[in-house]
């Protein structure tokens, strides 16, 4: 009984150990831990669907970072316009803006990715207001959007897979028509897994 005894007290003291080290845990941690390690280069694009203005437009983007395995971090130049009639007038408005995103991959395998991206930029806006034959240009202002979303990915291919994706972009700053929300899909390739083929297929030659 003693030994039972003995046994039992221990495994109570195991678990206690573990649920501790359960609550000392968190994301933070996580992304420390990640941090550590060596990160891969990554460029690659970052197109997306928004409305504005209650009109449908694209927003182009170009970006670049590192990858450190379940936390990447990037940078890249985004624009997009927005045209629209009022009554007699055409209004063609215009945004540009380096952004720096934080992506934090919640599940994580060969086949399955979800990731949570957080945002913040910087950039201006700008507008062309025609009226028969008149064209006025005018300055919108700065604009500094923030932007979370959530999106994932399947990989079906070594090299392909299909990524499908939703956020909401604001701006802390008053800009016309700016604010809403974004989503992305389509067809997506791994350029980890290529640049880690090449190096190993470098490497046999």
């Amino acid at each position: 009984m003693r030994i039972i005894a003995v046994i039992l007290g221990f495994s109570a003291v195991s678990l206690q150990a573990q649920d501790s080290t359960r609550v000392r845990w968190n994301p933070v941690d996580t992304v420390r831990t990640y941090l550590m390690r060596t990160p891969g280069l990554r460029l690659g694009f970052d197109s997306r669907k928004s409305i504005m203005g209650g009109v449908p437009v694209d927003v182009n983007g170009l970006r670049y970072g590192l990858d450190f395995g379940k936390v990447s971090v990037w940078t890249g130049y985004y624009n997009s316009q927005l045209l629209q009639s009022l009554d007699k007038d055409t209004l063609n408005q215009g945004f540009a803006y380096t952004s720096s995103t934080f992506e934090y991959y919640v599940h994580q395998s060969w086949r399955f990715e979800v990731v949570t991206s957080f945002q913040a930029g910087i950039g201006n806006g700008w507008e062309y207001r025609k009226s028969g034959a008149d064209i006025k240009k005018s300055n919108i202002g700065w604009i500094v959007p923030l932007e979370a979303g959530i999106g994932g990915t399947v990989r079906f291919l070594r090299y392909f897979g299909f990524y499908a994706g939703v956020g909401v972009r604001v701006s802390a700053m008053e800009t016309t028509n700016f604010t809403g929300p974004y989503w992305s899909y389509g067809l997506t390739y791994f350029t980890g897994t290529m640049y880690r083929d090449a190096k190993k297929w470098m490497k046999k030659k």
